[in-house]
């Protein structure tokens, strides 16, 4: 472990850090250094000390959405599991990056602020559903977006507000080059708490994922005009192929994995999935899912 202390800010930087505890697939391997800053002072400290030692930054949230290579990660990876806080003023809900979805929905309805149930279920944290502008039931996290704090490698804060070509389908510009520190969301106010309550519960059912599951968020964006979950299950991916991991029936976008399985058989299958899809209805599917460290094709 290395511990240093800039700007006031005493921060642990652990080497050679096991990443698996740290995927919701619970594979990969070590990165090189890792560090879980508890505010914004600890998170420019990690920034400061990557910048002096020339050392690449990976920025991490909840991992829903992450698959890390048996071989490592080099660099430094920043979780932001750590950096929680949720305020509100007025219709505007704040949240710090490490707040996950489900916690922010839930807070939102005890101060009759509503608008977020369509995407209950989602996993992973706020800043990661900003990032692949995460959607479901028709609701599209940029729909409730007001603006975003991020933080750029040389210690700056900028501002981005919601503009016209800030989010795509199933993804963003906001965080790209930098940290989001924080979120406002823009929210509907409203005295029908109890039936939000309940659309929520409705919300969770339909993404109902196992509790004895190690799971992903969403392996491929959508085709435009399509359902990637529709497509994998046209190409007859869903169950069993041969590895310790499979698409699953009830989310078949997302990968479920079973104890033993390895980072390099979920990539395995992955690109089984891409040339299936291919082979079978023309379409090339692209990833949702972000890949780190070094990933090596195998003869499919």
């Amino acid at each position: 472990m290395a511990r240093m202390e800039p700007r006031k800010a005493e921060i642990i930087v652990t080497e050679a850090f096991s990443m698996s505890g740290r995927s919701s697939f619970h594979t990969g391997g070590r990165a090189e250094y890792y560090a879980e800053p508890r505010d914004l002072e600890e998170t420019r400290s990690v920034l400061e000390l990557a910048y002096k030692r020339s050392l690449p930054v990976t920025i991490i949230g909840g991992g829903t959405h992450i698959l890390v290579s048996e071989e490592g990660i080099p660099g430094i990876v920043l979780s932001t599991r750590e950096l929680r806080g949720i305020s509100i003023k007025g219709d505007l809900l704040l949240a710090s990056p490490g707040e996950m979805l489900d916690i922010i929905i839930n807070i939102a309805i005890e101060h009759s602020l509503i608008g977020l149930e369509e995407i209950a279920g989602i996993p992973g944290t706020i800043a990661g559903a900003i990032t692949v502008n995460a959607n479901a039931n028709g609701r599209s996290i940029s729909d409730l977006f007001f603006y975003a704090d991020v933080l750029t490698p040389d210690g700056r804060m900028h501002r981005y507000p919601n503009y016209h070509d800030a989010f795509g389908s199933q993804s963003s510009v906001i965080g790209r080059g930098g940290l989001v520190v924080m979120v406002a969301l823009n929210l509907i106010p409203s005295k029908r708490t109890a039936e939000a309550r309940m659309r929520k519960e409705e919300y969770v059912e339909r993404m109902f994922i196992p509790p004895c599951a190690r799971f992903s968020g969403e392996i491929f964006r959508d085709p435009e005009g399509m359902k990637a979950e529709d497509v994998l299950r046209e190409a007859g991916m869903t169950g069993y192929h041969g590895f310790r991991a499979e698409f699953s029936e009830y989310q078949p976008n997302s990968i479920f994995t079973y104890p033993g399985c390895t980072s390099d058989e979920i990539y395995a299958l992955i690109r089984t999935a891409e040339k299936e899809v291919e082979d079978k209805t023309g379409i090339r599917l692209t990833r949702s899912i972000t890949l780190l460290g070094p990933f090596r094709d195998q003869a499919l």
